[in-house]
């Protein structure tokens, strides 16, 4: 996270480490697949949280708030992984993409839940799809803009608020249209 992917050496990651380069190559078979690694487990990671600060929340209308609240939270909290999974880990390999585009996909399904049991018969379910994916781009530019520029007077539950009525009046919307 300090240096970058491609300013980061094996050799400097096994030091940081403390094991030898035989054993980062028996686990595994490249930097690359670090990451992979790497990303896999922190998006598990913050994913779980997610869904289970959603969960906790027994209000429909909440839940999506409070899995924006939680994931702003953990990226406020931990800017370098923020960072890195948002930024550094872009174009790194086909399989990290993979890894980043499948948990957007993830996060959007979330969305797409929490929209389903407001508006089921108001808005087709395609739409809600794609708004839903919309709003994980929404809430990750947000979360890029504000990390990339340390912002310390930054309000999480304000911004959590705006971004949760930002998804819902899409939805709104699109079941006023209906």
């Amino acid at each position: 996270a300090a240096k970058g992917f491609k300013n980061t050496s094996v050799l400097e990651i096994v030091e940081s480490a403390h094991v030898s380069k035989t054993t980062f190559y028996q686990q595994f078979s490249s930097k690359e697949a670090l990451v992979v690694a790497l990303c896999q487990d922190l998006i598990d990671e913050i994913a779980l949280e997610i869904k289970r600060a959603a969960m906790l929340e027994p209000r429909v209308a909440y839940k999506a708030f409070a899995g924006i609240y939680r994931y702003l939270d953990i990226c406020f909290t931990n800017p370098a992984v923020a960072h890195f999974i948002l930024l550094e880990s872009v174009g790194i390999s086909e399989e990290v993409e993979t890894v980043r585009r499948e948990a957007m996909q993830g996060f959007a399904d979330l969305i797409f839940v929490f929209a389903y049991q407001e508006f089921p018969n108001q808005v087709r379910e395609e739409e809600i799809r794609i708004v839903s994916q919309a709003m994980v781009g929404a809430v990750n530019e947000v979360v890029i803009r504000n990390v990339s520029e340390a912002n310390q007077d930054l309000d999480i539950e304000e911004l959590a608020r705006l971004l949760n009525r930002l998804i819902i009046g899409a939805f709104v919307n699109l079941s006023n249209d209906h």
